[in-house]
């Protein structure tokens, strides 16, 4: 008899890991797993570039100064919760 349990636990256990090491780079200073995210297009999370900054899909300003580089090609917002202020942002080098 096979037992499919401990397949489905392995697989378990690699999503969730493979989940946290993909942002295990976000600066404890500036958030955690909770507050940080990449942003996502197809969401409708755009980014511009523009000569002050980001402007962001909702309208917000991230200032050039700032932004972080980012380690992928990828935007990521940090923001606080229930206000949705702007803890950090990451942007590509060379990004737009």
């Amino acid at each position: 008899m096979v037992s499919f349990k401990v397949p489905a636990i392995v697989a378990a256990v690699c999503v969730w890991a493979g989940a946290a090491h993909a942002h295990d780079w976000y600066p404890a200073w500036c958030c955690d797993e909770h507050d940080c995210r990449e942003l996502i297009e197809a969401r409708g999370e755009t980014v511009t570039e523009t000569a002050e900054g980001w402007r962001l899909w909702d309208g917000r300003l991230v200032g050039r100064e700032y932004g972080k580089a980012s380690p992928d090609t990828k935007f990521h917002l940090c923001e606080e919760a229930t206000t949705h202020a702007i803890i950090c942002f990451f942007a590509p080098q060379g990004a737009s």
